[in-house]
């Protein structure tokens, strides 16, 4: 049931996007082991910045016309070698009003974690770089849109990468198979989101949070509905 309500939603989005400037930029999917969250548990807000779990995934929010709100999330897990990644994607609705003091170009960053020799480092994609990289606009508001990480350029607030230098918040520059070209023998140890600093009023939903080897792949999906590690229909929660 959950999988078929992501389907509902994803073809949704295709519909809405159609003969628009701002596709999604989807991955072709393969089966994923599916992690279910039902809490926020992990989860960190600063400042005004809130998550909470709904049906349809992690809601997140900041406040109108402040900057220091922040919400994230990390897992970890045993480092992959870069070469062996195939899939990284996730979706998101944006749900705010344009307005004083909202962010219209603003959603959760995906966060990859990677190790080089030179140390760890973070990796964020925003789908707000990924949409200029094609000429459009703003990301549209009110559609589930898929994003494919490794199609966007990246920017990194960590000083251990060569060939992308640290930034406060972009440009994002270069793609994830560049970044692993610059450093051989790159490894990812573990995935997350972020929403904030400097993006205020924004409110969006997070869901989908996928990452895939050639020999595994794991999904991260919130919902109210998850109940004893499976989906259940509202009338029976």
């Amino acid at each position: 049931m959950r999988r078929l309500l992501a389907a509902g939603f994803a073809v949704t989005a295709a519909t809405a996007l159609a003969g628009t400037a701002q596709p999604a930029s989807a991955a072709s999917h393969r089966s994923c082991t599916i992690v279910k969250h039902s809490s926020t548990s992990g989860v960190t807000t600063i400042g005004g910045g809130t998550a909470t779990v709904v049906a349809e995934g992690l809601k997140l929010t900041t406040t109108p016309s402040v900057n220091a709100d922040k919400v994230t999330w990390k897992t970890s897990f045993k480092p992959v070698a870069a070469g062996t990644v195939r899939e990284v994607s996730y979706e998101t609705v944006k749900q705010d009003k344009a307005g004083a003091g909202v962010s219209d170009s603003a959603l959760p960053a995906y966060h990859l974690y990677v190790r080089t020799a030179q140390g760890d480092a973070t990796l964020v994609f925003e789908p707000y770089f990924y949409l200029m990289s094609i000429g459009a606009g703003s990301p549209q508001r009110g559609v589930r849109t898929e994003w494919n990480v490794l199609d966007g350029p990246l920017w990194t607030p960590s000083t251990t990468l060569k060939g992308l230098p640290k930034t406060a918040g972009g440009p994002a520059t270069l793609t994830f198979a560049q970044v692993a070209a610059a450093n051989p023998g790159m490894t990812v140890t573990g995935l997350g989101f972020g929403l904030g600093t400097y993006n205020p009023g924004v409110v969006s939903t997070l869901d989908e949070q996928r990452f895939a080897t050639t020999k595994k792949c794991t999904e991260h999906q919130w919902s109210t509905g998850f109940k004893n590690g499976s989906w259940w229909p509202g009338w029976l929660r």
